[in-house]
């Protein structure tokens, strides 16, 4: 069995992160670039990548059996022809569940404590103090609303219910209303209208498909408080772009918390740098030093069922792109 892995271009740190897997049975490939995998795809079976390219898919042969996306997010992997082909795909999703909900907590900190403007006491050398703390809220007893109750949706409900939060979230397939442990209400997505009107701190976790494209526009933004803050952590396109900088600019809702973007780099002229009811940050809420040797460690794992033929977790389910 020929495995190829697409993770770094460096060799050391490719010895290093292959230690990590169990060679016994197989054979291991270096692929540092584009070519490199289309000269040697015609004869993998599995491949590791972060992502893969229509142009470069057509170069694999029937000997493939398996592509797993070193990553959570799938949906730039997710075109026609590996939809409709019969190999596997599975994702790397629960790793970074954690440091994303710990990024979560750390941006609505920022806007209930209003550490931007703690930031500008230290450049004005103003003192504020009362003005300040009329403007601080506490967390206890505030609603966080979580769309897309996954790894990371649990994550940040455990943590959020330490801080004494109420918590209303919800997930695809959720067919009632339930009440878990670290939730007090998960609901069907038909009655997400309730999670826009009621979330002071309203999360995206979600992944990006055709259902959750846009699926936060200007209705959305209507119906939310207007001391409600938005704050995304899953992909730009959930949200519509234009619709919020609308809501944001009429004050609609309080702020935003963003780390993606429909446009990734984030244009240095996009409108979203002038607003100072926006926090932003690029694309780093599930990244910290240890993240590859902890997703080949996952491969892995999977990797020994495969060969042992046990079923495998995080395959990503090709009719609903997640």
């Amino acid at each position: 069995m020929k495995i190829g892995l697409q993770i770094t271009k460096n060799n050391d740190k490719y010895k290093k992160l292959i230690s990590f897997i169990d060679h016994k049975k197989i054979s291991l490939v270096h692929i540092k670039d584009e070519q490199s995998l289309i000269d040697n795809f015609s004869d993998l079976d599995i491949l590791v990548t972060y992502k893969i390219k229509p142009e470069v898919f057509k170069y694999h042969s029937e000997k493939l059996k398996w592509i797993h996306i070193g990553a959570s997010g799938v949906e730039e992997n997710l075109f026609n022809d590996i939809l409709k082909s019969k190999v596997m795909i599975t994702n790397a999703k629960g790793i970074n569940s954690k440091p994303v909900a710990e990024f979560i907590i750390s941006q609505i900190m920022y806007f209930s404590k209003n550490l931007n403007k703690c930031h500008q006491f230290k450049k004005d050398k103003i003192w504020n103090q009362w003005d300040l703390a009329k403007q601080t809220k506490q967390l206890y007893n505030s609603t966080l609303g979580i769309i897309g109750y996954g790894e990371i949706g649990k994550e940040l409900s455990k943590l959020a219910k330490s801080f004494g939060m109420k918590i209303i979230a919800t997930r695809r397939l959720q067919k009632k209303v339930e009440t878990k442990k670290y939730v007090d209400f998960l609901i069907p997505t038909t009655q997400i209208k309730e999670i826009f009107k009621q979330s002071d701190y309203l999360c995206i976790t979600c992944p990006l498909t055709p259902a959750t494209y846009n699926m936060i526009d200007r209705k959305a933004f209507k119906m939310m408080k207007k001391e409600s803050v938005i704050i995304n952590t899953s992909r730009g396109k959930i949200i519509n772009e234009k619709d919020l900088l609308t809501a944001l600019n009429k004050n609609h809702i309080r702020g935003a918390a963003l780390d993606v973007f429909a446009t990734e780099p984030l244009n240095q002229d996009n409108k979203l740098f002038e607003l100072d009811n926006v926090l932003l940050s690029p694309h780093i809420s599930g990244n910290f030093s240890q993240y590859q040797e902890i997703m080949i460690k996952q491969f892995n794992q999977m990797l020994i069922k495969f060969i042992d033929g046990k079923s495998i977790k995080n395959r990503v389910c090709k009719k609903r792109q997640y």
